[in-house]
């Protein structure tokens, strides 16, 4: 993949177009051009203060401040074209070509009925209390791996293992915080996630590669989280045994098992080298025709004409998803553009520079803080490393960071700690499913969010890892 952000050095001539040309001046100096970021962050933070936190709200926050950037720029004229060459991104198109076609892919997995087999394979090899636990932990990542959507995950499994796991004994903390945390592991592993893409996208690497050189960080997590989950699992069982097992077996459904073929066809494919693109394309394709010639769903749930003229099915709903995400990352790529052209992320790499990179350690400790910090100021995981992924990749090649080890860096302390936040997206959605499925079964319990966090293993075991890594230097290397 070609470099699109330049790297902090002399601007010097590249073709027919120098950098210099590429500048745009602006009324108070390289500091004022981050007000288009600015703007973003605290229309976000309003957004999120409000509980009305939503990607198109985001959009809204992004456009504004593109807008109110263009007002301190010495020539708007200059300022709006630049604008709209920034948008003409290779990492922006690379992660919009794979979120679309893992939408499609997802979209066709989470119909397909997939949860229900999962729990019936619970229920036939009979798991409760904390075996229960640390089956739904497995499950949940097994699911989340093959969707590579942790938002899909979550309300799929709160919908149907949660109300399960209490019928079957086990510990309902322990029980949110399986299913949070395996969602967050495939997050962190899954070829067809958002997290996984951008992270490769915006430090210019490959996918599969990627995913190889993290899965030492994720399985060390997921080991030592599954024994905790064990540990800790077991509850108390106030629903009659009888009355349990009729409610798990209406939803226990062993039809679309098959399907998790897809999912680990693109795992392999992805991790053995070959490129994304073609690796979802199998996915895609082995998961319509295992789907249809298996009778797990007809062809035209997939793809179908409405009687009205328009589109629909699953590989549709999972492709429109995919678009609020898409063109918000359009817009951020164009931010951090203006802040590359009006000299701010020179002037901000220099002091990065002068005062905390005397060594790779501290290189490393830089990009953990600045995603972290990105975590911390927005409600999405996939927007803060949308926010400092190009920052990340300025850093890393000035220094002789390997993309790989940076692209893990970013993505392994995104499915950490922000799976715990109270403000998190998907946190949020976790309550509210507990809610709409006590509303449906009186014994289920809607969990505060301190019934919640202690629990969410996978995210409190991974982040102090991958400290501890950027500390001893393992996996500095390549990864």
């Amino acid at each position: 993949m070609q470099a699109v952000i330049c790297t902090n050095k002399p601007f010097a001539a590249s073709g027919s177009e120098t950098h210099l040309e590429k500048r745009i001046s602006f009324r108070g100096g390289a500091v004022i051009c981050a007000l288009p970021l600015v703007v973003f962050i605290a229309i976000t933070i309003v957004l999120l203060v409000n509980d009305m936190i939503a990607v198109e709200g985001m959009i809204i926050a992004a456009m504004l401040g593109i807008s109110l950037g263009m007002l301190p720029a010495r020539s708007m004229a200059q300022y709006s074209e630049r604008v709209f060459s920034l948008m003409a991104n290779r990492i922006v198109t690379v992660a919009i070509i794979c979120w679309l076609w893992a939408g499609a892919f997802s979209g066709i997995l989470a119909e397909s009925g997939l949860v229900e087999a999962i729990v019936w394979l619970g229920w036939k090899l009979d798991l409760n209390g904390a075996a229960f636990v640390l089956a739904v932990f497995i499950c949940s990542s097994l699911f989340a791996v093959s969707v590579g959507s942790a938002f899909v995950t979550v309300v799929s499994f709160t919908t149907v293992m949660y109300p399960a796991g209490i019928l079957l004994g086990a510990a309902s903390g322990p029980l949110m915080g399986a299913i949070l945390s395996g969602a967050a592991f495939g997050d962190n592993v899954s070829p067809v996630s958002d997290t996984t893409i951008i992270s490769a996208a915006t430090q210019e690497t490959d996918v599969g590669g990627v995913v190889r050189s993290r899965l030492k960080y994720a399985l060390t997590a997921g080991a030592i989280a599954g024994v905790l989950f064990y540990l800790f699992g077991a509850g108390e069982n106030s629903v009659n045994p009888t009355e349990a097992e009729k409610l798990v077996a209406e939803y226990a459904n062993p039809k679309a098992l098959p399907m998790l073929i897809p999912g680990i066809i693109v795992f392999i494919t992805a991790i053995r080298g070959y490129h994304f693109f073609t690796a979802i394309n199998l996915g895609i394709a082995s998961a319509v025709l295992i789907g249809s010639l298996t009778g797990i769903f007809p062809l035209e749930q997939v793809f179908h004409l409405t009687a009205d003229g328009t589109v629909a099915g699953s590989a549709v709903s999972g492709v429109l998803a995919m678009l609020p995400v898409s063109i918000l990352v359009l817009l951020l790529i164009t931010i951090y553009g203006i802040l590359q052209d009006g000299g701010f992320f020179e002037l901000f790499l220099g002091w990065i520079d002068r005062y905390t990179t005397r060594s790779k350690r501290g290189v490393e400790s830089v990009i953990v803080a600045l995603i972290s910090l990105a975590n911390l100021c927005v409600p999405g995981n996939t927007t803060a490393m949308i926010t400092a992924g190009p920052l990340a990749n300025e850093i890393r090649k000035n220094h002789g960071i390997h993309p790989y080890r940076s692209a893990n860096l970013l993505d392994t302390i995104s499915c950490s700690f922000p799976f715990l936040l109270p403000y998190a997206t998907i946190v949020i959605a976790a309550g509210t499913i507990q809610a709409e499925v006590a509303s449906i079964y009186p014994f289920v319990p809607v969990l505060s969010w301190e019934g919640t966090a202690p629990f969410v293993f996978y995210g409190i075991v991974l982040f102090p890892l991958m400290i501890l890594s950027v500390i001893t230097g393992v996996g500095s290397r390549k990864g």
